[in-house]
């Protein structure tokens, strides 16, 4: 027992954050492509954007769980790992918020109304549950680890959860009350939020990544 390697508050922290982005790589594969496919056929530009949003942040996810496995591997933190993941989903933030901004404005300007999508309703409503769930231990576990590359990666998630959300809401209004534009407004809103914080998780990774592993 006395030969046994203690395990540090740290290494916890580290294994955890391991297990929430390979939990969040394997939902991203799974419902990122089912809500692709889906929201290309019913038109649904929210959806197609979470579905993207899913996607690339499963891939961010798996960055994140070889910074982390790299940093518990040589037990000690480096500044130069955890500054290319965070270059990593700082500029997927930014594409997807891009990608989906362009898609909203394109749909108001050709009048663009989505149709009725049951696999859209279902794969929101489960999406807004789990995101939530991932977004929140992410964002907690960034924290614990002071990884701005893990906070972008919880971003994305809630971004992912609010596009659901968004999306569940635009296809009840447009059934309701024929709003068509419900979608690519709440989308653009929701673009503009990843544009944002893309730009900080960025720019941190360039000056606030000295007191990575301080704490240790």
């Amino acid at each position: 027992m006395r030969n046994m390697p203690v395990m540090t508050c740290r290494d916890r922290h580290l294994s955890e954050a391991i297990r929430w982005c390979a939990l969040s790589v394997a939902w991203a594969m799974i419902v990122g492509v089912a809500a692709l496919v889906a929201g290309f056929a019913a038109g649904v530009i929210a959806l197609v954007g979470f579905g993207a949003d899913s996607i690339v942040d499963g891939s961010a996810s798996a960055v994140l769980v070889w910074r982390f496995r790299h940093e518990r591997s040589t037990r000690r933190a480096s500044d130069l790992v955890e500054r290319r993941a965070a270059r990593v989903v700082g500029a997927v933030l930014v594409v997807i918020g891009l990608y989906v901004s362009v898609s909203a404005v394109a749909a108001l300007a050709g009048h663009s109304e989505p149709e009725r999508s049951t696999a859209g309703v279902v794969l929101s409503a489960a999406s807004i549950l789990v995101l939530s769930v991932l977004a929140r231990a992410k964002l907690r576990l960034a924290g614990l680890l002071s990884s701005p590359a893990l906070r972008g990666d919880g971003v994305l998630s809630l971004a992912g959860a609010a596009l659901a959300t968004v999306t569940l809401a635009s296809l009840v209004l447009t059934a309701a009350f024929g709003w068509w534009w419900s979608d690519a407004v709440a989308a653009l809103a929701i673009a503009l939020v990843l544009l944002r914080e893309g730009g900080r998780v960025l720019a941190s990774s360039q000056r606030e990544l000295g007191g990575v592993g301080a704490d240790r």
